[in-house]
């Protein structure tokens, strides 16, 4: 078993298959969208049977690692238009709901989410006309799935508040974006917060095998929840680990500056 709130420089399938059997309350991540975007090493730019095997077999890790009441939150796009070499549209967030049937998880929800600040597109394709009008969609899309049961087991203590509460169940979600540009798709901090928050209690473990600039572990860290995380590239987890010094470095000073003018 791995050690505790750290993150890891490996491959994802290596660093899901160090993880024990039934160990983890949940699994949040977002795996590489496969539209050819620049990411550090990862190839980004697979065929479909090729990226949809590989989905596979990293969704397989992650089943056995889940506890039986474990949650697994993936994000990915609703609808895309470029998978491997091909120019096409095709729905991800289907396919991997598909693929998490397959190996034993069980759909719960899609969460719909957005950027608060995003433009309205303007790619009409043609104008004013039925002739061929492009349809754009700006959302992505969280799915929910359990191990073997929805409730959980035992109870333990939530931090989540009732304005929390009853915002993120309605499972249409708008976040203010993370605007820094860490690394090429990176997510804000506040999307797997709500997961956390939601879905687990303090002090469980989660998980992202796709930990990029580590919003997930901050996200743990802020919640006072357990994470293991890793990411291909030793780059981006250099980003993440300063994100993660940097955090805990403001909290001292916030600690010192209370205590100092108590």
């Amino acid at each position: 078993m791995l050690d505790v709130n750290k993150l890891y420089n490996m491959d994802c399938i290596d660093f899901l298959k160090s993880i024990d059997d039934n160990m983890v309350d949940l699994i949040v991540t977002s795996p590489p969208y496969n539209c050819n975007l620049d990411y550090d090493i990862c190839n980004d730019n697979m065929e479909m049977t090729e990226y949809l095997e590989w989905c596979e077999k990293w969704l397989i890790e992650c089943y056995r690692i889940l506890k039986p009441d474990g949650r697994i939150c993936i994000n990915h796009y609703l609808n895309q238009r470029r998978i491997g070499n091909k120019i096409k549209d095709w729905f991800p967030i289907m396919e991997i709901k598909n693929i998490k049937e397959k190996v034993g998880l069980t759909p719960h929800k899609l969460i719909i989410w957005m950027e608060e600040t995003i433009t309205r597109m303007t790619a009409w394709g043609s104008w004013l006309s039925a002739s061929a009008p492009n349809i754009t969609n700006p959302c992505e899309g969280i799915i929910v799935s359990y191990k073997h049961q929805w409730k959980k087991e035992n109870r333990g203590e939530s931090t989540i508040t009732k304005e929390e509460f009853m915002r993120d169940v309605s499972g249409v979600w708008r976040i203010q974006p993370d605007t820094r540009s860490l690394t090429k798709a990176s997510f804000p901090v506040e999307l797997p917060k709500r997961c956390i928050q939601l879905l687990t209690y303090k002090g469980d473990l989660v998980v992202d095998p796709f930990m990029g600039s580590g919003s997930t572990a901050l996200a743990a860290i802020e919640t006072n929840r357990n994470f293991i995380g890793c990411d291909l590239s030793s780059n981006y987890c250099s980003i993440a680990n300063e994100r993660i010094k940097k955090y805990y470095l403001e909290e001292k000073n916030k600690y010192i500056h209370k205590n100092f003018f108590v």
